[in-house]
């Protein structure tokens, strides 16, 4: 059955929830955004091309890509809000890079300035073509937005020669950061061309095998030199291993999340839109059982080292040390948000939501314009947003995430529509609106109505949800699939379809091979990670124990993005003087306390101090 993302177009957004980060990032994060390219010289660069210079580029070589990422998310501004002031910005940035653009659709300023004449010689580190495809997307959503064409056809150029110049019977090449895949993938989509995705599939499936394009570079001195900073990533014992970007061994035959991890959720995600190889697909279902039961974060986060920004051994999940990068966090919601519409099964959408809420959105603060990098599961209150980074991957990335989160709540199929995450928004499906009303993630009670045909409707039940109610025109009905409520087709005047998942708090333990985490828990609701924060608890925050005894209550606030906290009955540990560092068991005291905890996400935009996800019992103590 075919299933598709819904177009911006089709998705008219409702939700309190998300409305309050859209609309911050459209009165400042996204013009922050822009000013930190400016003042970083990445707009600079591209000026730089445009007058010929021959030496001066700044920053890192995939700095590029920073500014076709703040592109795309302001291209969905502009897709639901034609009128937003910072079109202006947009119209000039698309020119700055239109007029770097070589005549044969090249551009990547690195190698039009400092590096003349080295082009696709350092296909491992340099990251030409992962800037190319973010360039091809932000030109496919300026399009779909504004029907305007300069920066898609600039987009296209670029896709053509990168075409041109590799594949089976041409430069046997692809990039060390994979990205181009999926890009070209969604530019065959939007043009009907299929050269584009015939050559997204070469590259997926040919990674990995032998000899490695990234090895032979090794070989040349040119190519040595630009990757030299490469080598400790991509060498082990002296012998190329590849596995840093997915290259030790045919994606059909890997088994296991390896590597850098934002380039493995872009590989997976340019593998389900290029290939349809059963064994390829049948790879990345085993792969993700090794990513959820075995290198996950409770909150969705993924990457547990900082050394590799990635995966390391089964079960490694340090809570402070957690690398959990905001960008591998945006591309597991990419990547389950394809294996949901591939599978038709619920337990996919339970990740992506599950990585939504909390790991990436964690990634910015309530004003837009601070921004985690990496995001730890406990933090001694050194830990602070910044912002912008010299290595601006997450900001944009963050942007163009919640400027277009109304495309992931749910898809098409042939006969309606699937509803992954029920926040409140206006769906067109053919001639029909199928309007969800909610207060996700907040409540689990959702309204649905369908105004015009009947259509088939499917609304996940969430694998957290312990109990659920659904009715029909008032009449009771339970027929489960795959995780979804498969409801029989029904629009106009004949009623609508009120759902009921329960959401209480709930106490999560974790397996005992994770070391930092025997004997504690961890405290969720719907799909929510919660924390506690030196701010609220008044010290350091390990010295509470929880109560899981007693289930903690509910506090309601005004903010649409914190509206509610999670009161916790436990005990503090007695740290007043008299009590040497070191005393029998039983001497030292506790005192019953109780504590609000926050969701994950919103933590660290008050004052500095502590914060933990995974607390000590009262029991264990």
């Amino acid at each position: 059955m075919k299933r598709q993302l819904m177009p911006m177009t089709s998705v008219i957004l409702h939700d309190p929830f998300w409305l309050a980060w859209q609309e911050a990032f459209a009165n400042k994060g996204l013009q922050h955004q822009y000013e930190q390219c400016v003042e970083s010289g990445r707009f600079e660069n591209f000026e730089r091309v445009a007058r010929g210079e021959a030496s001066g580029h700044t920053g890192y070589c995939f700095n590029d890509s920073d500014v076709y990422k703040w592109l795309e998310a302001a291209s969905y501004c502009l897709a639901s809000r034609p009128d937003w002031q910072g079109r202006h910005l947009v119209d000039k940035a698309i020119k700055c890079i239109a007029n770097a653009q070589d005549g044969d659709g090249y551009v990547g300023t690195p190698f039009q300035v400092d590096y003349l004449g080295k082009r696709w010689k350092a296909l491992t580190a340099k990251h030409e073509m992962y800037c190319i495809g973010h360039l091809i997307e932000a030109g496919v959503a300026h399009r779909d937005a504004t029907e305007g064409h300069e920066l898609y056809d600039v987009g296209v150029r670029a896709a053509n020669l990168v075409v041109e110049t590799f594949g089976p019977e041409l430069t046997p090449g692809y990039c060390g950061h994979q990205e181009i895949e999926l890009a070209l993938c969604r530019l065959a989509s939007c043009s009907g061309d299929s050269k584009y995705k015939k050559l997204a599939k070469w590259m997926v499936e040919s990674r990995g095998h032998r000899p490695s394009p990234f090895e032979m570079e090794f070989d040349d001195p040119v190519s040595k030199e630009l990757n030299a900073a490469y080598v400790p990533l991509v060498f082990t014992d002296g012998r190329y291993s590849g596995a840093y970007f997915q290259d030790d061994t045919p994606l059909a035959d890997q088994t296991e999340a390896v590597g850098h991890a934002v380039r493995a959720m872009y590989y997976y995600c340019g593998a389900i839109d290029a290939c349809d190889d059963p064994k390829t697909l049948g790879a990345l279902s085993t792969i993700w059982s090794n990513l959820v039961r075995k290198k996950m974060y409770v909150t969705g986060g993924i990457g547990s080292s900082g050394r590799n920004e990635g995966f390391t051994t089964d079960f490694d999940l340090p809570n402070r040390d957690a690398y959990s990068e905001t960008c591998a966090a945006i591309g597991l919601v990419f990547w389950a948000s394809r294996m949901s519409r591939l599978t038709g099964c619920s337990k996919y959408a339970d990740v992506m939501e599950l990585a939504l809420y909390n790991a990436a959105l964690s990634g910015v603060n309530f004003e837009t314009h601070e921004y985690f990098y990496e995001n730890p599961l406990s933090s001694g209150g050194d830990h602070r947003r910044k912002p912008w980074f010299g290595c601006a991957c997450c900001p944009p990335n963050i942007a163009r995430l919640v400027m277009s989160v109304q495309r992931y709540g749910a898809y098409k199929t042939e006969d309606g529509l699937t509803i992954d995450m029920p926040f409140s928004a206006e769906y067109s499906v053919g001639s029909s609106r199928v309007i969800v009303e909610s207060e996700y993630p907040w409540t689990g009670q959702i309204k649905i109505r369908i105004m015009g045909d009947h259509i088939r409707l499917k609304v996940r039940v969430p694998s957290w949800c312990p109990e659920w109610t659904a009715r029909l025109s008032g009449q009771r009905f339970c027929n489960l699939s795959n995780g979804y409520l498969d409801v029989p087709p029904f629009g106009g005047s004949s009623g609508s379809l009120e759902v009921d998942l329960a959401m209480p708090p709930r106490w999560l333990e974790c397996d005992p091979r994770v070391s930092d985490n025997i004997g504690r828990v961890a405290l969720a609701k719907g799909p929510l990670v919660y924390c506690l924060e030196e701010v609220d608890f008044g010290s350091p925050v390990h010295l509470f124990m929880a109560d899981t005894s007693v289930s903690p209550t509910l506090m309601t606030t005004n903010n649409p993005r914190q509206r509610e906290a999670l009161v916790v009955l436990g005990a503090t540990t007695d740290v007043a003087n008299g009590v040497d560092l070191y005393s029998p068991i039983g001497e030292r005291k506790t005192t019953k306390s109780s504590t609000k905890f926050i969701p994950y996400f919103s933590w660290a935009n008050r004052a500095s101090g502590s914060m933990a996800v995974w607390q000590r019992t009262v029991n264990d103590a």
